[in-house]
């Protein structure tokens, strides 16, 4: 199960086998962007299926990013790429 709620009331969510749905656009007020997150049958990583409604119902999809500005999103941005320098190599995690 790639979405996983745990004991301690925190959220784990585990990706590589392309069975979760990564969706992106606008909340309703269209200000602020907004990253979805749902459990789907495995596809091949990084498969892409076009939404064809504009607007979706957020109970489908249980995990929310919601980004007021992009300043926030491009911080994510910068911790997921130095996620990955630590998973090739390019960085030691445990170096300072």
């Amino acid at each position: 199960m790639p979405i996983i709620k745990n004991n301690d009331n925190t959220l784990t969510v585990r990706f590589g086998l392309g069975d979760i749905n990564i969706g992106s656009g606008l909340t309703n007020n269209e200000t602020e962007g907004i990253v979805t997150f749902r459990e789907q049958e495995p596809h091949p990583i990084g498969h892409f299926v076009k939404n064809e409604e504009k607007q979706v119902d957020l109970v489908d999809y249980p995990v929310h990013l919601v980004f007021q500005n992009v300043a926030s999103l491009d911080v994510l941005i910068e911790r997921l790429q130095t996620s990955r320098k630590y998973m090739t190599g390019e960085l030691d995690v445990w170096e300072d």
